[in-house]
């Protein structure tokens, strides 16, 4: 199972955390049901090197996500699965 935790803090929200919910609902119904998905108020990121929106899929962090990037790479790391 793949967890993903979105940031839905201030700053994520304005720079398009929430489009980034909507693209893993536009996913394939067979990765979908690979996903765990929460949120988080901050992950304390943005102050540091990363440009929000942040996300932390299995415990690494990407930042700087459209939700393109996003779906990509959730199709890549759900194929590492394999």
């Amino acid at each position: 199972m793949m967890e993903i935790k979105i940031c839905v803090g201030t700053t994520c929200h304005l720079l398009g955390s929430s489009s980034l919910v909507e693209a893993i609902n536009e996913l394939p119904e067979e990765i979908k049901t690979k996903i765990t998905l929460k949120y988080s108020t901050c992950f304390d990121k943005c102050q540091q090197e990363m440009v929000p929106p942040v996300v932390n899929i299995d415990g690494e962090f990407f930042d700087d996500l459209n939700p393109a990037k996003m779906k990509q790479l959730i199709i890549e790391k759900a194929g590492e699965d394999h």
